[in-house]
């Protein structure tokens, strides 16, 4: 009975914050947030939307099997983060403030002057953010199910019922709003359980760990390459950069946001290196689980259950709000939130019955990373004031087709990054006239 209050409790906390703060909101401020957004909502929001159920599970399993080595797999992270929010954030503000951007397409189409480069650019982001959305129903449906709370099913009901309510009501000012919540919880949950699982005098041992597994340089060259380049073909983080109220405020808020990263990723190595130290021999992906379901007491259950919606949630919403928003083409700001409201329950709807069928994690975390990357260099050269359309689509149409072989090729390794930015790199050698 427990369980069920504190998930009662934190759905409609969820559901009331939309609710209020619908009353207040203006069309712009479903749009894009009311382009006001201070430099910690803006942290917020980055931390929470990339922190999900995929990186609790996947950041525990690699720390379990390569122990520090998981830090060498997240240089390209510090890089990525910081790069977008010291040089392209400030671009892509200013070009904005041109342009009244609203979704990741209008950037090109703005640079170039030819609009099929935002049909490209957004049909792309529309596939790739999906991927996202299966992965947080999919991955927290399974988890939830796991201890036996809801069925499958009805954990995907549940979960998707809610991110589609509270996205209808406030659009991306619930999104951004709630991610404040999502990611306090995140945090303060997770460092709740890991010191509910272990005693402080136990934790240097636990540091000291050492795994039998060395990082293989492909894979730290294939992570360091999606780490630094994935973040350039994310739709949500042009939207964040659209809702900033300046340029201050967005470096600060995208710059800093790695540091809760940097945080998590080192509560999951201490999960993951303890879990190392009673079993070392699990498959790394049930690593985390492992940990929720043998390592604590039962009393501490609610709050895992709790930590999960939020981080399902956190990336849940975003995705839903970036697939939405990238479907509805040009027309006047009010029937693009009405526009908008009926493609989020489009979204929600096509995303409940493919996790219904598809509901392996591993394969749909592998595409969707892969997808991720294939629009990073197209958008690194709109964000540089490079104008030649031609180039722009060749390079996005060519990370498409260097994943697609990269797959068959290498299947789904780490070390598709590479085959995905060489086809990007080799789509710029075409130019339009």
């Amino acid at each position: 009975m427990q369980i069920y209050l504190y998930l009662a409790s934190y759905i409609l906390l969820i559901i009331g914050i939309s609710i209020y703060l619908a009353k207040s909101s203006t069309a712009e401020d479903f749009l894009i947030g009311g382009r006001n957004r201070s430099g910690w909502t803006i942290l917020f929001s980055k931390f929470a939307g990339a922190i999900g159920v995929s990186t609790l599970i996947t950041y525990t399993g690699y720390a379990y099997k390569f122990g520090w080595g998981l830090f060498a797999m997240s240089i390209g992270s510090v890089i990525g983060y910081l790069l977008f929010a010291f040089w392209a954030a400030p671009k892509i503000k200013n070009l904005s403030i041109q342009g009244t951007f609203y979704t990741q397409g209008d950037l090109p189409a703005f640079v170039t002057g030819n609009k099929n480069t935002s049909l490209v650019t957004n049909i792309i982001t529309v596939i790739v953010q999906f991927f996202w959305i299966l992965l947080s129903l999919a991955g927290g449906a399974k988890v939830i199910e796991f201890f036996g709370l809801f069925s499958y099913n009805t954990s995907l009901m549940i979960t998707a019922s809610v991110v589609l309510i509270y996205v209808l009501f406030s659009g991306f000012k619930a999104v951004m709003i709630t991610d404040i919540i999502q990611a306090i919880i995140i945090i303060c949950f997770l460092g709740l359980l890991i010191f509910n699982m272990l005693e402080l005098k136990e934790l240097q041992t636990v540091l000291t760990t050492k795994t039998n597994e060395n990082v293989e340089l492909g894979s730290i060259i294939g992570l360091v390459l999606y780490g630094g380049l994935s973040v350039f073909g994310l739709a949500d983080r042009y939207q964040l950069c659209y809702a900033a109220k300046d340029i201050q405020s967005l470096k600060k808020g995208l710059s800093l946001a790695i540091i809760p990263v940097l945080l998590v990723a080192f509560l999951l190595l201490i999960v993951g290196l303890y879990v190392y130290q009673q079993n070392n021999g699990l498959d790394p992906d049930t690593v985390f689980i492992f940990a929720m379901q043998n390592l604590i007491t039962s009393t501490w259950i609610p709050l895992l259950i709790v930590l999960f919606f939020a981080g399902l949630m956190s990336t849940a919403d975003t995705s839903v709000f970036a697939v939405s928003s990238h479907l509805i083409l040009q027309s006047s700001e009010k029937e693009k939130v009405k526009s908008i409201r009926y493609a989020t329950i489009i979204t929600v709807i096509a995303a409940f019955i493919s996790a219904h069928f598809w509901r392996s994690i591993v394969d749909i975390t592998i595409v969707g990373a892969a997808l991720r990357m294939t629009l990073s260099i197209a958008m690194i050269y709109v964000i540089r004031s490079k104008k030649n359309s031609g180039r722009f689509i060749a390079s996005a149409l060519g990370g498409v087709v260097g994943l697609l072989i990269g797959l068959v090729a290498f299947g789904p390794k780490p070390t598709i990054a590479i085959t995905v930015i060489l086809g990007s790199l080799l789509g710029l050698i075409y130019r339009s006239k």
